[in-house]
């Protein structure tokens, strides 16, 4: 079969792989559609960062629709061509944090395309835990959103928003977009959107944002406490993954407030701890989602979320280095996510 492999930094291949087989606990997937993540995009820019050196070449992506091929021993509940979507973590279900079902937390934790082959191939394997049945009412496009829909869902889970709260999303990547969506989802009152491109900013206003802040023009800061009436938001969700976003994030929220941290970072991010000391403001963490792929598919099939709006194009995998990596790379105003078609 064929699959798009990571060598080394900028360096993809489109090549022969052999066809795996599905373990215990595990199914084989068809895909039909695989989505270029921000961790896809850094480890192709920059890598290494997440993937081990040991694990090179490796089958990238995690983000994925497609149809059931095989079933592994011991699995209920999944048929040969039941169309489906999923997550990309694997946890062993035996550690401390398992235990208390922090499964997203796991010790002992692996994620598909970062430590095993992931699903840029025409077939790839992942725990039966990990996977979704779609419904009628969500494509194969929709289903791909899956993955990081559940991250966003997560992150505002980690910022306890509630009907009526304000919340500031400091990114306009996939992810950014996408906890505006949820932002929404879950009641947010409004939400400011912090972006650096005109282009993703003018989708986020079209999506819904109640402000979109341009960090290129100005203070972001002093532009967000003007809109607030000079309190700032109730919560602030960082999705961008740079040494100054973190504190950017926390400036964001009003006294008291919670800042959320999602992005990946390739350098470590500086915080000035006196503007959370004297403020009783709360920094926390948000760990890729525990059961929110489920959710993600429930709110899309109910329509309550459409993210169909940030899939930029859908290109063919043997082009995913030029027309998905580069693209994305290299024009941002027009790119926000990028399907590969598999088959």
């Amino acid at each position: 079969m064929k699959a798009l492999r990571w060598y080394a930094r900028k360096d993809l291949r489109y090549e022969d792989v052999p066809e795996p087989s599905p373990g215990p606990g595990q199914l084989k997937i068809k895909v039909a559609l695989a989505g270029i993540c921000g961790t896809d995009l850094k480890e192709y820019a920059y890598g290494p960062v997440l993937i081990p050196p040991a694990k090179v070449p490796l089958t990238m992506g995690h983000e994925f629709a497609g149809t059931v091929a095989a079933v592994g021993k011991g699995v209920k509940g999944f048929k040969v061509g039941d169309r489906v979507s999923g997550v990309g973590n694997y946890y062993c279900g035996e550690c401390y944090v398992c235990k208390k079902g922090l499964y997203n937390l796991c010790v002992n934790q692996i994620f598909t395309g970062i430590h095993v082959d992931g699903c840029m191939a025409e077939y790839f394997v992942l725990p039966a835990y990990a996977c979704y049945k779609l419904p009628d009412s969500v494509s194969d496009e929709l289903g791909a959103l899956v993955e990081p829909l559940a991250v966003a869902l997560h992150a505002v889970s980690q910022a306890h928003v509630n009907p009526g709260d304000t919340v500031a999303i400091v990114g306009d990547g996939a992810i950014g977009l996408c906890s505006l969506l949820a932002a929404k989802s879950a009641g947010a009152s409004e939400v400011y959107v912090i972006a650096k491109h005109k282009g993703r900013g003018g989708l986020a206003a079209k999506l819904g944002a109640t402000a979109v802040i341009y960090s290129g023009e100005g203070n972001p800061i002093k532009k967000l406490q003007e809109l607030t009436g000079g309190i700032g938001t109730d919560a602030a969700i960082e999705c961008v993954g740079r040494p100054e976003t973190p504190q950017l994030a926390v400036e964001c929220t009003r006294r008291g407030g919670i800042a959320v941290i999602v992005g990946i970072f390739e350098k470590p991010g500086m915080i000035d701890f006196s503007t959370i000391t004297f403020t009783e403001k709360t920094m926390v963490g948000s760990s890729i989602y525990v059961h929110e792929g489920r959710t993600a598919i429930d709110l899309m099939a109910d329509k309550r979320i459409d993210p169909s709006p940030l899939i930029s194009s859908v290109v063919p995998l043997k082009d995913a280095a030029k027309n998905g990596f580069e693209e994305l790379i290299n024009n941002k105003e027009a790119n926000i996510k990028v399907l590969l078609q598999v088959a």
